[in-house]
């Protein structure tokens, strides 16, 4: 599932990856905005559902209450839905009905923009998946290097004209676009539990606190907006961070 997507591409021509078909760089640009509206928007469905559930869960008895889980991807799983259904034609009380019929609709809704996601993206090659350790930046040259098979110069030159994304974390998604000395890259959130941008907001605002109990408020804030302004690549920021 696609969620919560950083967009970081070069300002030129991609070739998507569904029979050569050329796309340009406005179209691409709007598909990507499309997708991370959509990503938004399921996460903000996603703790709607998460704060009526804890409704739910503190109005029922455990014995009687109806146990549903959240996946990361998708909401409700359609076993987990098809025993909401089913609950919902049971429920005699109209406090719980209402709360369960709520989940239902947002669960609708979820599923919707999924959909909408999976057409998005229907037409990119397929991602790697980031594990432990990976950063976005050597993702790239890897990528470059072994599929394209550039030289770590050009590959580097390539790398050093797009904005990646400081920090990844296990679960995210990394797509890469190269056609003819054109290359592109963006983050999605994978099977992760968190969005690439809640978590770069997440990195920031630690950062920036860090940052500010140390004595560097003003430095470390130029420096992010720098990095925001140039794409530069910090691999790890919190170890740039700790060394201020």
């Amino acid at each position: 599932m696609i969620r919560g997507v950083i967009v970081l591409i070069i300002p030129l021509l991609i070739l998507s990856a569904c029979g050569g078909k050329q796309m340009s760089i406005e179209e691409f640009q709007s598909m990507a905005k499309e997708a991370e509206q959509q990503s938004q928007s399921i996460a903000e469905r996603q703790a709607d559902m998460r704060a009526l559930l804890q409704a739910y869960d503190q109005a029922v008895p455990a014995s009687a209450r109806l146990k549903l889980n959240l996946d990361p991807e998708c909401g409700l799983t359609p076993a987990d839905f098809e025993k909401l259904s089913d609950r919902i034609d049971e429920e005699q009380d109209p406090s719980c009905l209402g709360i369960l019929e709520q989940i239902a609709e947002i669960q609708g809704d979820i599923r919707d923009r999924c959909e909408r996601l999976h057409e998005i993206t229907a037409e990119l090659p397929a991602p790697h998946r980031v594990v432990s350790g990976e950063n976005h930046y050597t993702l790239c040259l890897d990528y470059l290097i072994s599929k394209h098979h550039l030289k770590a110069r050009t590959a580097d030159s390539l790398v050093a004209r797009v904005g990646l994304s400081s920090d990844i974390i296990e679960g995210f998604h990394v797509w890469f676009y190269y056609q003819n000395g054109i290359f592109g890259t963006f983050v999605t959130q994978g099977d992760a539990h968190i969005s690439p941008t809640v978590f770069a907001k997440v990195v920031k605002k630690h950062l920036i606190e860090q940052a500010r109990r140390q004595g560097h408020d003003d430095a470390f804030e130029t420096i992010l907006d720098s990095l925001k302004r140039s794409g530069a690549l910090i691999a790890n920021i919190k170890h740039h961070a700790n060394s201020l």
